[in-house]
């Protein structure tokens, strides 16, 4: 994120699993905007020609990441990834796939 706010494109790769999580970091953190660019979760264990053709099905992406203006990416990639991530950013929330679990008075409340 240094980079980026420095003026040098950069390009987040992360998996589809973990996006949300992303997303929901680099809002934390100020920049709600950033490309995150994805690739199909899981990359462990993975042959040679999975990995193949999991980095050319987001060459085309990362190229656009890396040579468009910062101003049009961030409205692109503002809305990606967010509806866990709006959740987590409440407070104190745990969340898989579609349930959130948020600590409410020392007791859990599932939502």
């Amino acid at each position: 994120m240094n980079l980026e706010r420095a003026g040098v494109p950069t390009a987040l790769v992360c998996s589809d699993e973990f996006a949300p999580l992303a997303r929901a970091e680099s809002r934390a953190r100020g920049m709600g905007g950033q490309p995150l660019v994805v690739i199909t979760h899981p990359l462990a264990d993975n042959r040679p020609d999975e990995v193949a053709r999991k980095a050319a099905a987001i060459v085309d992406e990362l190229v656009s990441v890396l040579t468009e203006p910062a101003e049009m990416l961030a409205e692109r990639y503002r809305n990606r990834f967010l509806k866990l991530a709006e959740r987590r950013l409440e407070g104190a929330a745990v969340c898989t796939d579609e349930v959130c679990i948020v600590e409410v008075d020392r007791g859990l409340q599932r939502r």
